[in-house]
This record gives structure tokens, sequence and C-alpha cells, in this order.
């Protein structure tokens, strides 16, 4: 194994050993979901982090909303009844793409981003599909929006409560 490979391998999946895959992939999808936009991080190194760790599931086949019943709905539209293994894995990839694209839009940072999120949930209501279905053109989307800061987003944290409390003994 290769210098390049270890590196890669502790980046990655913070380990070199194979001996707990289950462990891996439970820091690995922890990692994931814990992941979010940080105050002053662009959009666009945001995705990069993102893919990053998101390559970290593929390769340890984490492989998040691959769903049969959507892909039964996607190919309905299509007028597809039989459809072939190729078609069944290009619908698979769709719907897998899809739902990390709308995982990462819910990642940015709320403060910033939050009223597209509220008018895509708005348009949700009205059986409207304004999600991008893409990660890409969910990143495209955010990096150009001029929407401004949301009015109705809270955030419980800011520089006078950043959620740090010290305690005092009356003196």
């Amino acid at each position: 194994m290769g210098l390049l490979s270890i590196i890669k391998k502790l980046i990655y999946m913070g380990s070199t050993s194979e001996y707990n895959v289950r462990h891996n992939k439970a820091t690995a999808l922890l990692n994931l979901m814990n992941l979010h936009q940080e105050k002053f991080q662009s959009i666009q190194d945001f995705r990069d982090q993102y893919l990053a760790m998101k390559k970290v599931c593929d390769m340890l086949d984490l492989r998040i909303g691959r769903c049969e019943t959507d892909v039964k709905e996607i190919l309905k539209k299509k007028n597809v009844t039989n459809p072939t293994d190729a078609q069944l894995n290009k619908a698979m990839d769709q719907v897998e793409e899809e739902l990390h694209a709308i995982i990462f839009m819910y990642k940015t940072d709320r403060h910033k981003y939050g009223n597209i999120l509220d008018q895509m949930e708005n348009d949700v209501l009205q059986k409207k599909d304004p999600f991008p279905k893409a990660l890409r053109e969910a990143s495209t989307l955010m990096e150009g929006w001029k929407g401004g800061k949301s009015g109705n987003y809270i955030n419980k944290y800011n520089e006078a409560n950043d959620g740090i409390a010290l305690a005092t003994d009356g003196k």
C-alpha cells in the first residue's frame, strides 16, 4: 500500500484498518450528517467539503437515498414499465443525487439562505417541486441567490449568546 493511499484512508475514513467496518461507516455517516456550512465559508468551499464527505460514504458503500419506491415513481413518470438494469441504475443514481442536493441545501447557512428554503418549503405545500435535482445545481442556485438574510430564521447563537454559560459565585 502506497503512502498516498494510507494518507487518503486516514483522512477519509479516520483509520487504516478494516477491522470494524460498521464503526467506520457510522463515523462517516455521522460526519456527513453533522456537517454544516460555517458562517464565513463560501458556498463553493462548503460544496467541496460536502462532496468529500459524500465520497467517503460512497467508498464505504453507504449510498444514502437509493430508494426503490422513488425509482419506480420516476420510471412511471417516464412511462417505463419494464426497465432495463441500465435504466434502473440511472434512476437510482438520479434519486440519490436529488436527495443529496436537498440535504446540501439544508446544511447551508440558514441565516444567509433561510429565505430560499422557506420559499421552497412553501412551494412543496402547493404541490410544486422547487428543489434542484443535482448537487451542482443546488450549489449554483445558492451561490447566485440574492435573497439576503431570512427574517424568519432565529439563530439562538449570536455574538452575545454563543452558547457558553459562565457560572458566577456572587462575589
